[in-house]
């Protein structure tokens, strides 16, 4: 009898071990810990400003848009310090512009239709810091993208500029945009999600600029 109450309470002693060892390894197990882009896109319009002197334009002070976000998935039980290294990435998208204008309809990619009609700007026209740090503890950062608005507007080419017959007109496709590019180059820790390592930022012309 006393042996049956030792093998039965070794068996009981076993179980909350290894109840207690899985819930430990939970935490850190469960999830995959990617970093990415939480959104790669994002819009913003301009209105034409036909009746506002060059002048004004160009005073016009850059506009910061805190709206790129770097997340880090995965269940951990210590959030770590995570250094994130970005570039602009113009050179990318102007490639793939370029290979959708001669690419036939079964080449075409999804990123190939968005931007066939719209123009890849660098770093004359926005800026982002090299790095950014997701802080201990936390999930995400966001990166901030200075625009200089001035130059944006005053981007004068025939991938932007619509005439007045253009924007009467049904057959002209109304999806020109200027598109700022970044991309997560390296990261301090952790796996890049490689498909979501890159974000780009759209701007629509609503309107006329000249």
């Amino acid at each position: 009898m006393k042996l049956t109450y030792f093998k039965t309470a070794m068996l009981f002693a076993f179980s909350i071990l290894l109840f207690s060892a899985c819930e430990e390894k939970l935490p850190t197990e469960f999830g995959n810990s990617n970093i990415y882009f939480s959104s790669t896109t994002y819009l913003t319009t301009f209105k034409g400003v036909d009746t506002v002197s060059i002048d004004n334009i160009k005073a016009e002070a850059d506009t910061i848009y805190n709206i790129a976000a770097v997340y880090r998935s995965g269940i951990v039980d210590n959030l770590e310090e995570i250094t994130v290294s970005l570039a602009i990435d113009s050179a990318y998208l102007s490639s793939v512009i370029q290979a959708a204008q001669t690419a036939s309809p079964t080449e075409m990619t999804d990123l190939m239709t968005t931007y066939k009609n719209s123009s890849a700007l660098g770093g004359i026209y926005f800026s982002i810091p090299q790095t950014v740090t997701i802080p201990k503890g936390n999930r995400m950062v966001t990166v901030p993208i200075s625009v200089r608005r001035s130059l944006v507007k005053l981007y004068n080419n025939a991938n932007f500029n619509y005439n007045a017959a253009d924007l009467l007109s049904t057959t002209v496709p109304k999806d020109k945009k200027l598109v700022l590019p970044i991309k997560i180059t390296s990261i301090s820790s952790q796996t890049l999600l490689e498909t979501q390592h890159r974000f780009y930022f759209q701007i629509l012309k609503i309107g006329n600029l000249k």
